[in-house]
């Protein structure tokens, strides 16, 4: 009997916040039909990259980028959509995931009569922005963090912890090269070299893109693209977004972009797990400067599995 009534309770507890979790979607997704909507409504929450995030209770740890290419795809592929609207809130993540989600967003932009627009939350930086420069139009909340537009690769040097310990390592590798970024001695000066080759190129194709998506010369966007954050105020004033406002402004703006008259039909297509609606409530915070999330100690277990990790 009281495993019956535990069992009952979990129910109970599961069916509320199901509930509660359609009843906050629906100040977003006014659309009860999948072919009603003329909006699309793509969260990007968290940090960017390839890595499989979430499971069947959770809103997910990150913005996963073939999901995200997935819902793009899904969106532009939808006869009723008429406009894209990406509510951004991500310190960055790793180059290849942002490229690869700009790529597929710059595709609807240039292959389709799809408008995008960006809603940029409390942060949109590095990879963030990265993802944001494909859209036709760029809100920002007058105190969002956006910027950081760079590349960096990051590596410890614990030998001297280890020789006070008294820890050896010893490794055994096929080539001189293939132990670059280890941990257990210093950089050399070839794999400096390396390194600030792919940073450099990195880097490189992440202008271009801020180049090809904002319709920027390169010569104004370089003397900002130092690694430097700004607010959205101060991107405004540097034309690195469009316009200030929040969430309800950018829809406002997406309906005068995409010709919808009256109000807008807007449908989740980022929805991937039993509790989607409520990603943006169950999502981490994430501290204000996206340097020092790099930083953070905290976040290293994310991605010490990855040998060499180019970070936007």
């Amino acid at each position: 009997m009281r495993l019956n009534r535990i069992l009952a309770l979990a129910l109970v507890t599961l069916c509320f916040i199901a509930a509660l979790g359609n009843w906050l979607g629906g100040s977003v997704s006014k659309s009860k039909s999948p072919g009603s909507a003329n909006v699309a409504l793509i969260n990007v929450y968290g940090v960017i990259s390839d890595e499989s995030s979430g499971g069947a209770f959770s809103s997910g740890d990150g913005a996963n980028a073939n999901k995200l290419i997935q819902s793009i795809k899904n969106a532009r592929e939808d006869e009723g959509i008429k406009a894209i609207l990406l509510r951004i809130n991500s310190p960055g993540g790793t180059a290849a995931a942002s490229q690869a989600v700009y790529e597929e967003l710059m595709r609807t932009r240039n292959d389709s009569d799809i408008k995008i627009i960006a809603s940029l939350g409390d942060v949109a930086a590095s990879g963030g922005y990265y993802i944001a420069s494909a859209a036709d139009h760029i809100v920002a909340n007058p105190s969002s963090i956006t910027g950081s537009i760079g590349v960096i690769v990051r590596t410890q040097n614990v030998s001297s912890l280890m020789d006070k310990i008294g820890v050896q390592t010893n490794t055994i590798q096929s080539g001189p090269l293939k132990d670059i970024l280890s941990p257990f001695r210093e950089t050399k000066p070839e794999e400096r070299k390396i390194l600030q080759g792919v940073v450099d190129e990195s880097y490189q194709q992440f202008l271009d893109a801020i180049v090809a998506g904002r319709e920027m010369s390169l010569d104004k966007l370089k003397p900002l693209a130092d690694g430097r954050i700004f607010t959205g105020t101060q991107a405004k004033e540097k034309n690195l977004v469009d316009s200030l406002g929040n969430y309800y402004d950018a829809l406002k703006t997406t309906a005068e972009l995409a010709n919808i008259s009256g109000e807008p039909s807007v449908r989740d297509f980022g929805k991937s797990s039993f509790f989607g609606d409520l990603g943006p409530f169950l999502s981490q915070s994430y501290p204000p400067l996206p340097t020092e999330w790099i930083s953070s100690e905290s976040q290293w277990p994310r991605w010490y599995k990855i040998p060499l990790t180019i970070m936007e």
